[in-house]
């Protein structure tokens, strides 16, 4: 019995840490829902990697042809907020995101995390 009551208080603490975890990071889900043209960030950055390639002449990912669609993993490390968000700036361009700059700085400091 006491066990159980050790496990179930485990259990409601990791579930509580993932909670504030998810409303620390905004961002997060602004990445998982913000819609372009083609479908939001997760479209091509599959849970912050790549998804293959992006095709400019059919406007679609394929596998062969096109672009290499960067992975996002680690790019914290690599570039600063900043220039994360110049990046996400041009993609809102090219890609006919609706974003405030408010909504942009909390996808780059998101991207900053993976």
């Amino acid at each position: 019995m006491r066990y159980f009551f050790f496990l179930l208080i485990f259990l409601l603490g990791c579930t509580f840490i993932c909670t504030l975890a998810k409303e620390d990071l905004p961002g997060k889900n602004l990445f998982l829902t913000s819609k372009g043209k083609y479908g939001s960030c997760n479209f091509c950055h599959k849970n912050g990697g790549s998804a293959g390639r992006w095709d400019f002449e059919y406007e679609e990912i394929s596998k062969d042809e096109g672009r290499i669609i960067p992975s996002l993993k680690g790019i914290g490390k690599k570039k600063s907020i900043e220039q994360i968000e110049r990046s996400i700036t041009y993609m809102k361009k090219m890609f006919g995101f609706k974003l405030t700059e408010e909504e942009i700085t909390q996808i780059a400091e998101y991207v900053a995390t993976l």
